[in-house]
This record gives structure tokens, C-alpha cells and sequence, in this order.
């Protein structure tokens, strides 16, 4: 874990000198509340602040179980841009017992289309499994879009999901975003996200979440500020 910091750290320091003038950041915060069906709820806030060539995150689990370990999980990216406007990769967060790690490329493949693959490392103290990723995004007019992924998750015998979203945005980013994410042994997840200005809503429907047994609804509650782009 601490090479995959030091890494991150390097990398951060070389891309900080190639963004002269970045659009603007954003930071938010979220309080999500998930109602899980073995009865186990979850409280999570998290609280971010993204930049273009950067972000962090911190997030605190805190289960309703007394019983079930509670966990902060701290998140850092790195996003490099190349003179065509691709996007490339280094991201890392601590999750339970785990340490994951995500490599990936987005590619603007035309005007108006991009494509991205990523693989993604989950590194436990007796294994590493990894998790792919490939997929793209058609845009159109102001910051409107329709996405497809598909996702090979090995946890738990594997899963394969193919999440379909279709976001309709304005030149202020207000927007109405749907997902649909059906998924291999008959299983589906949705959900419905809004931002109005700085405010952020959302539900969230999961079955078999995070390639477990459990489903979920999520309701989620929070604000996005933008900053001023640096000179």
C-alpha cells in the first residue's frame, strides 16, 4: 500500500506541472443511507473534491450492526491528459481488509464519442483478484449522454453487468441522469440522480450488491459546488 501512495504521490507532482489552465474543480459532500435486506443498514457519508487532474475522497461506512466493523474509506486519482484529450488513470482507495487499485484509459474516439477500458486490482493479504472494465459514452449537444459498460466482476463465482446510462444536461450542469444495469443470473440494478444547481438527489436499487448476496435501495441526499478555473 505504501508504494502504490508513493506512486500516486509521484505521479500527481508530474501531472500537477503539465495543467496550466484547468476547468474548473468541484467539491461535495453526500450522506447516503442504505437500506440492505438482511437488515444490517448502512450510514455513509462521504465528502470529495475533484480537479482535472485529481481527486480525494473520504468516506465513513457506519453500519447499524454494533457487531459489524465500521470503515473509513480514503480514495485518491490521478488523471493525466495527452494532447488528444485522452484520460489516463491511477486511482486507489482502502476498503476493508483490502486495498484496491484502478488503471484505466478514457479515449476520445471522434467528436462525439468516447471509449475507455480499465482493470482493477483488489489486493487482500492472501489474494489478488481483478476486476475488468471496458465501455463508451456518445454525447451530444450541450453535456448530454448515453453510456455502455460492461463489467467482469470473479467475486463470488462472477457477475457480468452491463450498466446503460443516459444523462440530459444544460450549460449550467443541471442534469437527470437514468441507469439500468442488467446483469448474468437473472439480476438488474437502477437508478435515478439529479443535480439542480448544488444540489445532488438520488435513489438506487442493487441486487446482489458489490458481487454479494445482498440487495439494497440507496437514498442519497447531498451538494456539488464548482470553483473557479485556475489560471
Amino acid at each position: 500500500m505504501r508504494f502504490g501512495l508513493a506512486a500516486l504521490l509521484v505521479i500527481g507532482i508530474l501531472g500537477a506541472s503539465t495543467a496550466s489552465a484547468s476547468p474548473s474543480g468541484r467539491v461535495g459532500g453526500q450522506y447516503r443511507y442504505w437500506n440492505v435486506s438482511d437488515g444490517n443498514d448502512l450510514r455513509d457519508v462521504l465528502a470529495y473534491w475533484s480537479e482535472a487532474w485529481f481527486h480525494v475522497q473520504l468516506e465513513h461506512w457506519n453500519f447499524v450492526d454494533l457487531d459489524t466493523d465500521d470503515q473509513l474509506r480514503p480514495e485518491v486519482g490521478i488523471h493525466l491528459r495527452d494532447r488528444r484529450k485522452g484520460v489516463y488513470t491511477l486511482q486507489w482507495r482502502h476498503e476493508h481488509k483490502q486495498e484496491r487499485f484502478w488503471l484505466g484509459t478514457d479515449q476520445v474516439l471522434s467528436d462525439h464519442v468516447v471509449g475507455r477500458a480499465e482493470a482493477s486490482p483488489i489486493v487482500a493479504s492472501d489474494s489478488t483478484i481483478w476486476v475488468g472494465h471496458i465501455g463508451g459514452d456518445v454525447y451530444w449537444k450541450s453535456w448530454n449522454f448515453v453510456s455502455l459498460d460492461l463489467i467482469r466482476d470473479p467475486r463470488l463465482d462472477g457477475l457480468w453487468v452491463v450498466p446503460m446510462r443516459v444523462r440530459l444536461a444544460n450549460e449550467a450542469n443541471d442534469w437527470v441522469q437514468l441507469t439500468f444495469a442488467p446483469a448474468s443470473r437473472h439480476t438488474v440494478g437502477w437508478a435515478v440522480d439529479v443535480k439542480k444547481r448544488w444540489v445532488r438527489l438520488g435513489v438506487e436499487r442493487n441486487n446482489r450488491f458489490d458481487f454479494t448476496r445482498l440487495d439494497n435501495t440507496i437514498v442519497t441526499v447531498g451538494f456539488e459546488i464548482s470553483l473557479a478555473p485556475r489560471e
